[in-house]
């Protein structure tokens, strides 16, 4: 179901298939949508655009390295009430605490079915911020 409201998204992936498919799932739905394929691009969108949520992978570089996080921090920084969610195929519980404390509203694992990720994004928009400060793991 399309928001009333046009809603900002930012899709974060190194794989530009799937920011592709992303966007077009969720402007299709009624979101303005933008994306970023690495962290230095998440990064500088992050700093000037304005969204109402993020979706972002966890590893962006195709190595250990979790951008994901550092992107959460900086999200937090520039945009406290933009809700956040962070996908991965490497949840531990371990990474939701630490998402948790950088102010990652949820962790899902990837892949992620679209009609699912559509309910918890609708679910994350609907509810203040301070209210849904929660995880979820595979």
């Amino acid at each position: 179901m399309p928001p009333r409201v046009p809603r900002n998204l930012l899709i974060i992936d190194d794989e530009t298939v799937l920011c592709w498919v992303l966007g077009r799932f969720f402007s299709s739905a009624g979101y303005e949508v933008d994306s970023a394929t690495d962290l230095d691009e998440a990064l500088e969108r992050v700093k000037h655009g304005r969204y109402d949520l993020v979706i972002s992978d966890l590893r962006l570089s195709g190595t250990q390295s979790e951008e994901g996080l550092i992107i959460a921090e900086r999200l937090r920084e520039a945009s406290p009430d933009t809700r956040m969610v962070l996908l991965t195929a490497f949840a531990t519980p371990d990474l939701g605490s630490r998402a948790q404390a950088l102010g990652v509203d949820l962790v899902l694992s990837k892949p992620q079915p679209l009609p699912d990720l559509a309910v918890h994004v609708s679910q994350l928009l609907e509810a203040p911020r301070q209210e849904s400060a929660r995880r979820l793991m595979p």
